[in-house]
């Protein structure tokens, strides 16, 4: 058998080391992008609570003018009965001064259920504020692991890319030529026993 066989299977060891390496490490970039999408959506999210809470208090405070409005119509009305003198004219007066108040009464039970949308609003914000600092400080780590990672990779390649010239020195020059250019083809592996008449990678018939 040729001399160079066992040296071409380690240099093609190596060399589908490398590979894969390489395929773990384009993958990086693109798995912190996402980490960094899914940070920013967590806090869009954390913030988007607080506004909702900021309208509700908003919508609050506007019916708290209101009823203020209503009750200072009350209080402008009630000073005028005194100059009432006609009967009609005071029960017309009393029967606006009841509509004011059902009007009241209205606007009364609307800012009941925002007080109580509010109260909701704030527990779910609680959790989502804890949740939201949870997930953005996990993925700080996260993304710290993969540059670590990258680092490492980074310099097994290098390492492995001088562990490869050295073997490569050991094989023919028409071998290596021929095994180089089956590698560049970036899939699949090379150099592969004959089974049966088969290619042992691609599965042809020779």
């Amino acid at each position: 058998m040729n001399e160079w066989k066992d040296d071409l299977l380690a240099l093609q060891e190596t060399d589908l080391r490398i590979r894969n390496l390489k395929i773990r490490i384009e993958m990086i970039p693109k798995e912190i992008k996402n980490l960094e999408k899914e940070s920013e959506n967590v806090v869009k999210n954390k913030d988007a609570s607080r506004e909702t809470i900021k309208k509700i208090e908003l919508d609050i405070k506007n019916l708290e003018g209101q009823i203020a409005g209503k009750n200072t119509e009350i209080s402008k009305l009630l000073s005028q009965s005194a100059m009432i003198k006609k009967n009609d004219e005071y029960k017309a007066m009393l029967h606006q001064i009841d509509t004011i108040k059902q009007q009241q009464s209205e606007i009364e039970t609307q800012m009941l259920i925002l007080l109580d949308k509010i109260d909701e609003e704030k527990k779910k914000f609680r959790s989502v504020e804890k949740n939201c600092a949870d997930r953005v400080a996990s993925i700080k780590d996260e993304i710290q692991e993969l540059k670590s990672l990258d680092t490492k990779i980074s310099d097994e390649i290098k390492r492995l890319n001088e562990i490869r010239t050295e073997q490569e020195k050991k094989i023919p020059k028409d071998v290596a030529s021929n095994y180089l250019r089956l590698l560049s083809r970036g899939s699949g592996t090379p150099f592969v026993p004959v089974v049966q008449n088969m290619c042992g990678n691609c599965h042809l018939k020779i």
